[in-house]
């Protein structure tokens, strides 16, 4: 309870309860879509189980992205973009496998509701970002999003921690999916800061009318950094990756 963290990417988290943690995404939130997520821990010890469900509202950044000018989806034929609410649910379950080596395996879905009609907008395919928003953005077509998969942490040596996740997306029953992979090595100055870099990567398959006009290659590379601060950290060494001073 009380224990703060926030990055650059990393969202902002704070700590209600000893077992409900509130967060939510600062850079979505100026104004391209208002977010929030709680995560609720049901069972603590060497053996985890916990929920997350989140709430957003894309509507800003979905009309931001129509009209871009590389932007070749049918979105901006849309004479008006409804307010769209995205939804979603996940379980979490963690093993601790040593005093500092974790393995979590996570699976949930995302759907989204718009607040008038019932007709639907086309997913997202604008070429800068479409490899790794198309199948995020099938929710806007009535589409139920789903995805499983697992993450491993653990403490290389002193203060540097390694994570890496690969995970399975689908949109509806197998219309499109993706199979998404990321590695990072974290750097935990003390406990109240920490860095970290790496990369992520996919590979996806989707249906052939969404490649018109687009690349064909459906695989995809970026790296990744970031800072990240804590505040009123509580935590017990001897059952957290990050290490007390």
């Amino acid at each position: 309870m009380g224990q703060q963290e926030f990055g650059i990417i990393h969202p902002f988290q704070i700590g209600a309860t000893d077992k409900l943690e509130i967060s939510a995404q600062p850079l979505l939130g100026l104004t391209l879509a208002p977010n929030v997520s709680f995560k609720y821990s049901w069972l603590d010890g060497s053996w985890g189980v916990a929920s997350r469900h989140a709430f957003s509202i894309p509507t800003q950044l979905i009309r931001t992205l129509a009209y871009l000018p590389w932007d070749e989806s049918a979105i901006r034929s849309q004479h008006e973009i409804p307010y769209v609410f995205n939804f979603r649910n996940e379980g979490i379950v963690t093993k601790q496998l040593a005093t500092e080596m974790l393995i979590t395996a996570r699976a949930g879905f995302e759907f989204s509701l718009k607040a008038w009609g019932d007709s639907t907008l086309p997913a997202i395919t604008a070429k800068p970002f479409y490899r790794l928003l198309y199948l995020r953005s099938t929710t806007l077509n009535k589409k139920l999003l789903w995805y499983a998969g697992a993450q491993y942490d653990v403490n290389i040596y002193k203060d540097f921690n390694a994570m890496a996740d690969l995970f399975f997306y689908s949109s509806g029953w197998f219309n499109g999916w993706a199979i998404e992979h990321k590695g990072y090595f974290i750097w935990n100055k003390s406990n109240k800061f920490a860095a970290l870099i790496g990369y992520k990567m996919g590979y996806g398959t989707y249906p052939e009318q969404t490649f018109t006009a687009l690349p064909a290659n459906r695989f995809f590379i970026f790296p990744v950094a970031d800072l990240i601060w804590k505040l009123n950290v509580k935590r017990q060494p001897q059952k957290d990756l990050f290490r007390v001073r």
